[in-house]
């Protein structure tokens, strides 16, 4: 049984399939020349590492032994690994956590990659439930991940994980601590300084592999899937190299016949036709088993292609039932049997993935999951002439963080374009979105928000919603933005919509956000007084840094972007009350 298989009907496919074998796609892929590395080059670096490392792994088992033997050691020492990390740094460790990749037998896992302080506090709940934090610190290791120069949150974990090492009394907290990164990255100049034992991202040790790319073939998927996976790591890669297929020395014939067969080969093709039919919006159909591979194939599309204004953009978790009442400017790809919903009359591809329920088939659907969409963005991005190396608009937002957080007094939080809602519970800031004059109408937040709404519709500049929530992604206000943003987006606004965590999805899709299709509406919701950390020290001014300096790099990018702020105790209610009061106004 094949691992993946796509359904597609599509007269203009011929063409498409026909360019990509007549200019050799494949082949300047594989030996990292022409147009393709030009759009794969970022600052010099050809990233093009991600193509045939599974080849290569399965040419030197020796690498995928080395893995398995860390992750041995990991498994007889510890009882619970933490992977710190942002956006590709963890987001592959959230999708195999998805698909219960890690049993009872093995370590539990914590996924973390936000710079909120209740994470830290979710993260201590689930270390020790019974409050001996001490005993169960001796049994923990962080994995600190970052596949950029830049990237801090993880720095900012190790720190107060090293200094609640001391205070607990644990011996060797270095010992307890494992870096995974660029050389002379900030985080590896951390690692160095303290002694931390560094791990190479590569297994051939070199680092020409962006994060969003980083799985299958880095550590940063294989690691925790050997830890998952005890003694079947090369078997999981077997099968999935057996259905890729990439690798140095593919004749012509053997790249002709990858394009014409492979099914992600087919997809980019399609995805590609729609993009110039207008349908620069994928919304992702799946059912509960693949839900969580929607994060990753989000992130590795529009952090790739949202460029100059351009780009694909993917939504999941969509109320399906409102869809044949949005703009026809999406098409649908369903997995497997999707949510069992349909929508006639909207183009649709069908993907299917093998479904065993063995861990290792599992884990291999995943690992050719992610493979072939790291082909398929590729290919979208030489088809449509869009850079899909680098993120430049992440780094300009990370700038703004970097120099809020250092600077002295308080963070310049907005004082004037305020609004309110009728309780007072949640104030408004408008200054970075176009507010039409509202002829004398009482300035309240539900107006600002619906008069906002009206405005970009009128001049055809809302293409989709976005609330995004500053902190961390569970509680009360998570769950309230979830469901009362998607019900507030899919069906009063009649738009695609993402519910977004911040800082996390920062990493994931704020590219897309400040430079791919600029037809957006995006609300952010940052609670004013986070909470504290129950142990350690931990502050939350870095994530109302991170907030206020994507707020003003959306603005610099002229994006009309509103910052709402509430109290937390007040928090989900206030957000309800927004949403509430501008939808009757609409």
């Amino acid at each position: 049984m094949a691992i993946a298989s796509l359904d597609l009907e599509s007269s203009e496919l011929a063409a498409v399939l026909d360019r990509l074998v007549r200019e050799d796609a494949i082949g300047q892929l594989l030996e990292r020349r022409g147009r393709m590395a030009e759009l794969a080059t970022e600052s010099g670096d050809v990233k093009l590492d991600w193509v045939d490392q599974v080849a290569w792994a399965l040419g030197h088992p020796a690498s995928i032994g080395d893995v398995e033997k860390l992750a041995a050691s990991i498994r007889l020492r510890f009882t619970h690994v933490v992977w710190s990390g942002m956006g590709g740094s963890v987001q592959a460790v959230r999708t195999l956590k998805g698909i219960d990749l890690f049993g009872p037998d093995g370590p539990w896992v914590h996924p973390l990659d936000t710079s909120d302080p209740a994470a830290l506090n979710r993260l201590l709940r689930e270390l020790a439930p019974d409050g001996e934090l001490a005993s169960t610190l001796a049994h923990t290791v962080m994995v600190g991940v970052s596949m950029g120069m830049t990237s801090e949150e993880p720095i900012t974990h190790l720190r107060w994980f090293e200094e609640l090492l001391g205070a607990q009394g644990v011996d060797q907290p270095a010992a307890h601590m494992m870096v995974m990164t660029l050389p002379g990255s900030f985080l590896d100049q951390f690692a160095e300084e303290r002694g931390v034992l560094r791990v190479d991202v590569q297994l051939d040790g070199e680092s020409h592999t962006p994060g969003r790319m980083s799985a299958p073939s880095t550590k940063v998927f294989l690691l925790p899937a050997a830890l998952g996976l005890p003694g079947r790591l090369q078997e999981m890669l077997r099968r999935c190299q057996a259905e890729t297929g990439l690798r140095p020395g593919m004749s012509q014939s053997e790249r002709r016949t990858l394009v014409e067969t492979d099914p992600f080969v087919t997809l980019a093709a399609w995805l590609s036709v729609q993009i110039d039919h207008g349908r620069d919006m994928l919304v992702l159909d799946l059912p509960p088993r693949w839900a969580p591979i929607a994060p990753w194939v989000e992130q590795v599309v529009e952090e790739s292609l949202g460029k100059e204004e351009r780009g694909l953009l993917v939504f999941h978790d969509q109320d399906m039932a409102s869809a044949s009442a949005w703009p026809d400017r999406f098409c649908i790809l369903r997995v497997d049997e999707g949510s069992g919903g349909e929508l006639p009359d909207r183009p649709l591809a069908v993907l299917h993935l093998d479904s065993a329920p063995d861990l290792t088939s599992r884990a291999a659907a995943c690992a050719r999951s992610f493979s072939g969409w790291n082909l398929a963005v590729a290919l979208v991005g030489y088809l449509q002439g869009i850079t899909f190396a680098g993120q430049p608009a992440v780094e300009h937002y990370k700038s703004y963080a970097r120099q809020l957080r250092d600077a002295d007094g308080a963070l310049p939080y907005p004082a004037n374009d305020l609004a309110r809602t009728d309780s007072g519970r949640l104030e408004l800031f408008s200054g970075a979105a176009a507010v039409p004059d509202l002829d004398g109408e009482r300035r309240d937040a539900g107006a600002v928000l619906a008069t906002v709404v009206r405005s970009l519709k009128r001049t055809g500049r809302l293409g989709y919603f976005d609330l995004t929530v500053n902190g961390e992604s569970a509680g009360p206000l998570w769950d309230t933005a979830v469901q009362a943003g998607t019900k507030f987006g899919n069906r009063i606004l009649e738009r695609p919509t993402k519910v977004r965590s911040g800082p996390r999805d920062y990493h994931s899709t704020e590219q897309s956000e400040t430079a791919g299709p600029p037809e957006l509406l995006s609300l952010r919701v940052l609670v004013r007084d986070p909470e504290p950390v129950a142990a350690g020290e931990y502050s939350g001014r870095f994530l109302h840094a991170q907030a206020l300096g994507t707020l003003f790099a959306m603005r610099d990018a002229g994006r009309p972007v509103l910052l709402a702020t509430v109290r937390r105790a007040d928090a989900p209610a206030a957000l309800v009350e927004l949403l509430e009061e501008a939808s009757a106004q609409l």
